[in-house]
Formats: C-alpha cells, structure tokens, sequence
C-alpha cells in the first residue's frame, strides 16, 4: 500500500473535489459504490480540469468512463483524481483501469482500495504493468466514509447502518402519552430530509409507524424522487393497511421485516398490496437484526438511516451494529413522561462509548449536531 506521505496540498485539493462530485451520487448507485472522479491537465503551467464524472444512477456508467468521455484526448497524459481504485474486472462493462490505460493517461491518484475481492489492488497493479504511475492514500479517511455503504457490503455483509436520533434537553424523542410534540426545529428536519437523499434505505420500527403513520420519503422540493426504500421491523406483520406507507407502496419501495410466527394472512395482503415481505426469525418470535441487515444487503442496499423508534435503536445499539450516528439535540425539555431516546440505555451509550468517536458538531437552527462514527 503505497504510503501519503509527501501527498501535495494541488493532490488533496482536487481529490477533495473529486469527493465532493461522488457524493452526489449517494442514495442513487447501489450496489455499485458513489465514486467520483476529475481529470486534470497541464496548461502553460497551470493545471485544468479537462473533465469530470460521477457514478450514474443505476451504479453505470462509473465515473472514470464519464469523465474521460468529458476530457477526450485532451485526457492523454493527464492526472486523473478517483474516490475508489479503478475496476479492473469484466461486468457489464470494461474495467475502467483499462479505459484508463487506452486513455494514455499519465498518472491516476486514488483515495482507497477496493476490498472488492475482484479488483483489491488488481486495478492498481494493471495501471503499473502500463506504465502509468499511481498514488493512492490521498484523502483516505474522508473517502471511507463517503464509501462506508460499498465497503460495509463488501466487507461484513452488511450495509453502513446510520443511526438518527433527534432529542430533547433532558434526552427524550417524545412523550409517552397525549399529542404528538416536534422535537427539533425546522432546519434540522431537513437535515434529515438531506440524510435520506444519501441513503438506499430508511428505517424505523413498527411501533413508530402505529403511533406516527409516516411517509418516509423525501419532501425537499425538486428532490421527491430521491426517495430512498423504506423498511420496517415489524416481528409480527402488524403494518396497518391503511397506513401512508403501504398505500404508496407500488410508488416508493416498501420491504417489511417479519419474523416467522407473523400470520400469513398478515403477510399475504400485505405483499398483494405492493410491500416487499422478508423473513428473518431470531428463534423467540422476533427478528434477528444481523440477518435481517444480511438480506437487505443482498437486496442491494449498502446505506441504511435509521430513525426510530427507541426500541429498535436501543437494540441496534446493544448489538453494536451502529456505525454511524446523528444526534440532534434540541433546547425542548419534556420531562417525566417522555420516551427515552434509547429504550434500554443512556445516551451516554455513543457519547462516552469507547466504541464512538466525535467526528462532527454543528449548530442547525435551535439545534446542536453531533456526527459520531464507530472506532
């Protein structure tokens, strides 16, 4: 692996904008990763972007292809930025190390291998046998986490699961009884709005879904049909029929979790409705959360939001399978009857965990952000 150090500040600047293009693709190219990728040539002295690509939705074309067929021959012998090592095996396209070396590019700057057993170095090592020198290790961190999806799928199995929780002073999501209350400020709701643009599915419980009937899909204007899949836990197929979620079923994608015991009848009226139905059984009547995230990852999903209820996320948590979590913490106190934000634990859980580390703070209307990643 080679090493970053004498990594130039002109390399960290355009990968870093070769990181920002990829992102946009979040939520959009699963199972493929969102990679991103700048071509820069010299000019009198001074470097041009010649051309720029991203992964397109549906996961093809990748972004090498996109941004060489933006560069053209000016490509030749130029410096190519990309978020991920280049492919470099045969799907239903070329591996893009070869793109690459039929470019006849000078040089290719990457952020982080592939784990992909298919390419794992294997694109790196076609770029050398070409004569094309490489760099690899610009940006490294940064790029784990945009890649955190593809790398998680690939590695574990599993998707990346991000946990939202959005509470109160005193770390409440909510009161026990009586009228329904907002937690946080407008701002921060579409922060959230935002999350779920960036993610392959949402999540919550079926105990969030009686009490709140939601939608989970994105409102932001102009961004309706990033919407991400919407899965519920729910042990016992108990989603109401007439909930807003199986009644936009065929529009949006909808999979219930169930557990072996749930009737079939539950199960059939609601896959004859349009809601996806897997089963995954934990051997008391519940869901086994690690097999569950095991088929959702087969079903391609690589990112997974999280956003209640206290239940599953205190459950998540127990089974350290958290890798990301997203407090938003609201001036609001509720008091005695409020819900805690995790059922059976403190929120001191992420905050004090040695499993977590603080990445992020932000102040988002009245609301203060903190974004903490597994260790």
């Amino acid at each position: 692996m080679a090493s970053t150090k004498g990594t130039s500040e002109t390399d960290r600047r355009f990968m870093a904008a070769a990181l920002r293009i990829g992102r946009r693709s979040l939520g959009r190219t699963a199972p493929n990763p969102a990679v991103g990728a700048i071509i820069v040539a010299a000019n009198g002295g001074a470097s041009v972007v010649v051309g720029r690509g991203w992964t397109a939705p549906g996961g093809r074309p990748h972004a090498e292809t996109e941004a060489l067929a933006a560069a053209g021959e000016a490509a030749r012998g130029a410096t190519v930025y990309v978020t991920l090592e280049p492919c470099a095996h045969h799907g239903k396209t070329p591996p893009c190390a070869e793109a690459l070396v039929a470019a006849g590019v000078g040089r290719v700057v990457f952020a982080i291998e592939d784990p992909d057993p298919r390419v794992a170095g294997k694109g790196r090592a076609l770029l050398e046998a070409a004569g094309i020198a490489v760099s690899e290790g610009v940006l490294r961190e940064q790029a784990a986490r945009d890649l955190a999806g593809h790398i998680s799928r690939v590695t574990r199995g599993r998707p990346h699961v991000v946990l939202k929780l959005a509470v109160s002073a005193d770390g409440m999501i909510g009161r026990r009884e009586g009228e329904r209350m907002m937690i946080t400020s407008p701002p921060a709701l579409t922060a959230v709005q935002a999350m779920r643009v960036e993610s392959d599915a949402v999540a919550v419980g079926i105990g969030t879904v009686l009490v709140d009937d939601p939608r989970l899909t994105v409102r932001l204007p102009g961004l309706e049909k990033r919407s991400p899949i919407r899965v519920i836990f729910d042990a016992a197929a108990r989603l109401p029929l007439d909930s807003k979620l199986v009644a936009t079923a065929r529009d949006v994608p909808v999979i219930a979790i169930t557990g072996p015991a749930a009737p079939a009848e539950r199960r059939e009226a609601l896959a004859a409705a349009g809601v996806r139905i897997i089963e995954v059984g934990d051997g008391s009547g519940g869901v086994d959360l690690q097999a569950a995230l095991g088929k959702l990852a087969e079903a391609d999903v690589t990112r997974i939001l999280v956003e209640g209820g206290s239940r599953i996320a205190s459950t998540l948590v127990g089974a350290d399978l958290v890798d990301e979590v997203v407090l938003f913490r609201a001036p609001v106190v509720v008091g005695a009857d409020g819900v805690r934000a995790l059922d059976g634990y403190a929120l001191s859980a992420v905050e004090r965990s040695p499993r977590f580390r603080q990445i992020e703070a932000a102040v988002v209307g009245d609301d203060h952000m903190r974004r903490y990643v597994r260790v």
